[in-house]
């Protein structure tokens, strides 16, 4: 059965608009992250506790650049008929199962990063990280988020009409509902918060260490401090950047589904009369694994040297040039003048 729907020029131009939109923004946002990845992954000078961790969090923007690109496409289904119901269907609940684990994965990976920083300020350092200790955390974040994700995936819904396309359905099961939003609190709301905690001690410990510093006289004292002020605050950057681009998008998400339970077909009711407040969460979600990747080449002092010296690298290779000069005949001195004597210019 083909996907055939009978809308309005006006709701087909929006469609049209939403599904260019969201290929470009997802296309540029999967191409920066596979940098990022490629980068991290291929220089083993990179391979460092905290780095991995940007490592993941550059992951599920890629994940989210790919569901970006999969809406886009599931809005041009309802105008288009290109494919079957079943295909649209199977589409959509993959789609939002990556979503729905993306969003409390990178919360808890943005929690684990605060308190790398915090020990970074505090020098509370019991033992130094190893990284198959933060490969282990990594793996319970995905685990966990994974678990959170199970009951809304299975009542995802497809519906051939734009703009409610793809959607969380009804939670009939008053059980189920209260476990998914507890789920949901733990793994994204709790984390976020005290995510948020976490950065006011550290601006309050840069700002006090930074009264203090101003009566010592050690300069490696005051090296240190530059140094983690030049990487916490592109982390605090990121972090609240990318939960400022996610919370509207899942408060707005779960709002629906709790008055569904209540009130059924809310969420399309809603979504039609808040139709701009929902485009608007939904385009501050998508900027967010567009703006990070450049704020990652503030983080790492590492990553942004390996990054310049890549883009550097063809231009001095043009660029720079190298004098050689080849030896004259046997028995002469070497003259300037002689045609024995030639001056070659060779790049490097």
């Amino acid at each position: 059965m083909m996907l055939y729907n009978n809308i309005s020029n006006f709701t087909t131009n929006i469609a049209l608009a939403s599904f260019y939109s969201k290929a470009i923004l997802g296309v540029i946002g999967l191409i920066l992250n596979i940098l990022v990845c490629l980068i991290i992954c291929t220089h083993s000078s990179l391979r460092q506790p905290f780095t991995y961790l940007i490592l993941n969090l550059s992951f599920s923007d890629l994940l989210v650049s790919l569901t970006v690109m999969i809406s886009g496409i599931l809005d041009y289904s309802t105008i288009a008929g290109f494919t079957t119901y079943q295909n649209a269907y199977i589409l959509c609940v993959a789609n939002a199962a990556i979503v729905l684990t993306i969003l409390p994965g990178a919360c808890l990976t943005l929690l684990v990063m605060s308190f790398e920083r915090y020990q970074a300020v505090a020098v509370i350092r019991l033992r130094k990280i190893k990284l198959t200790t933060v490969l282990k955390i990594i793996l319970i974040i995905w685990l966990t988020a994974i678990v959170s994700a199970v009951i809304p995936t299975v009542y995802v819904k497809f519906n051939n009409y734009y703009p409610n396309v793809c959607t969380i359905g009804r939670i009939d099961n008053y059980t189920l509902l209260i476990i998914s939003i507890i789920l949901f609190s733990t793994t994204s709301i709790l984390p976020i918060i005290m995510m948020l905690i976490i950065y006011g001690l550290i601006i309050y410990k840069l700002i006090y260490s930074k009264q203090v510093v101003k009566i010592g006289p050690s300069s490696i004292t005051n090296n240190r401090e530059k140094n983690i002020r030049r990487t916490i605050f592109p982390v605090l950057l990121i972090s609240v950047f990318t939960t400022a681009s996610s919370v509207p998008y899942i408060l707005l998400s779960y709002y629906t589904l709790i008055n569904e339970y209540y009130y059924p077909y809310f969420g399309e009711s809603f979504l039609r009369k808040y139709y701009r407040l929902w485009i608007f969460a939904a385009t501050w979600y998508i900027l967010s694994p567009i703006v990070n990747p450049f704020l990652y080449n503030l983080a790492s002092s590492k990553f942004r040297k390996i990054l310049h010296s890549l883009l550097c690298y063809r231009r001095r290779s043009l660029f720079h040039t190298k004098i050689v000069w080849i030896k004259p005949i046997s028995g002469q001195g070497f003259d300037s003048s002689s045609k024995d004597s030639q001056v070659t210019l060779m790049r490097k």
